[in-house]
């Protein structure tokens, strides 16, 4: 262990006159505050320049990649799915009962990732509080799962919709009422939240077992949940996918053999695959990142769940620092891409339905005017403010 340490102190200005032995060789890296790592016991194998490397670099990612660059994102994603949600309101009412059934599943979807960055501002503020521990990884586990969830579930049923209407469109506007349709939303919200919480509440003890209010070893509890969430989301995103392509190649094989399946394939339900279609790689596209994320955190699982372990203590962040700059990479690349995701969905619907483009549009247009009239206003009451306080000295 690294126990004895040289002296050192403070020049002119606050710059260092000397530095502790152990960080002699690395000056560069070396920053006013950092004498207090300089005493922390370290394995005689372990290069202590690098681990005060990692660290600076682990606060500098944070700082950019877990903060500024996610904040700039959800910010974006904010505004253009209320936008999206907002607009698709205001066309739902006039839209035919085909056109309900799946706008009110897309309405969902825009309304689950609205719910999802609110949840995200939460995170970043426990964050900036008391830093990452037990809860804000629950909750960060539980956001990712409900959003990955409910839209897994909702792709799912808006294959099979898309599919009856097309294939089966007797049994699709006379069986299927939008009813159903609000009650399968519900039901899939409920099962996505539930499953969820479960899974955060077990998986933040992944990475913070000693401050969970329940005990979950590694072996019996840690790894078996680890490998189970994995293949979870290997199924949902490998049923998604083969779903979805087994439509396509079904209603493929039905228009060639009936003339009225490709009536209706001409028709608004072309619009809705192509729509469809478009969405389908952005969840394809979305996902594959996360899963590998999960993957490489289950390989390593073990090592990772030593930076829970025991109290928390700059000690404990200087030895474990090449583990954190590892944690962070991959929570920030789950959380850009998932942004990212959530900003092409909209987008991809938008610009690909003319009349809701034209309403997403026209409530944007209508931002400065609002702007201006209530600085207008507060101009007007604060001048009023201004002649009553005249008054009120004479």
């Amino acid at each position: 262990m690294f126990g004895e340490q040289c002296s050192y102190k403070k020049g002119v200005g606050g710059m260092i006159d000397d530095i502790p032995f152990i960080f002699q060789n690395c000056s560069q890296y070396f920053v006013d505050g950092d004498e207090i790592y300089a005493t922390c016991d370290i394995d005689k194998e372990t290069d202590p320049c690098y681990l005060l490397k990692e660290l600076h670099r682990s606060d500098t990612f944070s700082t950019y990649f877990l903060a500024i660059i996610p904040m700039v994102l959800s910010i974006i994603t904010f505004i253009i799915n209320l936008g999206y949600l907002i607009a698709q309101i205001k066309c739902f009412r006039y839209e035919t009962m085909g056109f309900k059934k799946r706008e009110a599943f897309l309405m969902s979807r825009s309304s689950s990732n609205i719910f999802a960055i609110v949840l995200f501002y939460v995170i970043l503020i426990v964050w900036k509080v008391n830093g990452f521990n037990y809860v804000s990884a629950m909750i960060f586990i539980i956001i990712g799962g409900s959003t990955f969830m409910s839209i897994t579930g909702i792709y799912i049923v808006l294959t099979v919709i898309l599919y009856m209407a097309v294939a089966h469109h007797i049994s699709y506007m006379t069986t299927i009422t939008l009813t159903h349709c609000w009650l399968i939303i519900g039901l899939i919200w409920i099962i996505s939240t539930v499953t969820s919480v479960f899974v955060g509440m077990w998986g933040a003890t992944l990475f913070y077992p000693d401050s969970a209010p329940f005990t979950c070893s590694f072996e019996s509890c840690q790894q078996p949940l680890a490998i189970v969430i994995v293949i979870m989301l290997s199924i949902c995103y490998g049923t998604v996918i083969g779903l979805y392509i087994a439509m396509m190649a079904r209603i493929h094989q039905l228009v060639r053999k009936s003339s009225m399946v490709q009536a209706r394939c001409n028709s608004n339900s072309m619009i809705a695959m192509r729509r469809l279609s478009m969405n389908m790689i952005t969840f394809a596209i979305g996902t594959i990142p996360i899963l590998i994320v999960c993957i490489v955190a289950l390989v390593n699982l073990k090592e990772l769940s030593s930076l829970g372990e025991g109290c928390k203590s700059p000690c404990k962040t200087f030895r474990l620092s090449y583990l954190l700059i590892d944690v962070e990479m991959m929570a920030s690349i789950s959380a850009i891409v998932w942004l990212i995701a959530m900003i092409a969905d909209p987008v991809i619907n938008i610009l690909s339905d003319k009349k809701l483009r034209g309403v997403f549009i026209k409530q944007f247009s209508k931002f400065p005017s609002i702007f201006r009239k209530s600085k207008e206003r507060t101009t007007s009451i604060t001048e009023v403010s201004e002649d009553h306080s005249e008054v009120e000295k004479l």
